[in-house]
């Protein structure tokens, strides 16, 4: 989960920001929409008990929600991403910009001028 503590970026993609778990839920969800656990176990390859209890990670730090779907008698949860995959890039961003502006200031702002891409 986005904690500007655990941040490694050494990862590759999402991965510097999420579990390997959480970036393959979060892409999913981009890419399909709402889905139940049943769906996503079945498109990530990954056990319904990780993605459950994954599931419940991303809707607590606000990054998926969770909706009740009453079919036939029965409850199903819906799972759906509250950031567009451009959103949740900016709202990082942000966050990662604000704390390094917090800790290095000026020289923070000075190098982005400069900035032009990988070398």
């Amino acid at each position: 989960m986005v904690k500007l503590d655990q941040i490694n970026i050494s990862n590759e993609g999402l991965t510097k920001f999420f579990s390997p778990i959480e970036a393959a839920i979060l892409r999913v969800l981009w890419t399909d929409g709402d889905m139940m656990t049943s769906e996503l176990t079945e498109k990530t390859k990954i056990p319904l008990t990780s993605i459950a209890g994954t599931l419940d990670r991303l809707v607590k730090a606000g990054y998926a929600k969770r909706s009740v779907d009453n079919v036939n008698g029965r409850v199903r949860y819906v799972y759906s991403p509250v950031f567009s995959e451009e959103e949740a890039a900016s709202e990082i961003t942000t966050r990662v910009l604000d704390s390094l502006v917090d800790a290095f200031g000026p020289l923070a702002v000075e190098n982005f001028s400069k900035y032009s891409g990988k070398k």
